[in-house]
């Protein structure tokens, strides 16, 4: 990569001090793009233990609660 300053008449300079601008290889494009693909879906489909966990446990007591709820519906309906 060499970073790269704009001139006022369009034409590009390497510069060492700014890099607003930066021009690779076409074989850097191509892997920074696959790694920037890849990248994006690791933080979008990453597994997050703590959410999982928060819904395990919500779905869980749902599921005590409602059976709670109908043993106790059930019990009534006998008597």
């Amino acid at each position: 990569m060499q970073c790269v300053t704009v001139l006022q008449d369009g034409t590009l300079q390497a510069s060492n001090t700014a890099c607003d601008f930066v021009i690779v290889t076409q074989e850097e494009y191509l892997n920074l793009g696959m790694q920037g693909l890849a990248d994006l879906l690791t933080e979008l489909f990453a597994f997050d233990l703590a959410t999982f966990s928060m819904i395990n446990a919500s779905c869980f007591v749902a599921f005590i609660v409602g059976h709670s709820i109908g043993r106790v519906v059930r019990a009534m309906g006998k008597s």
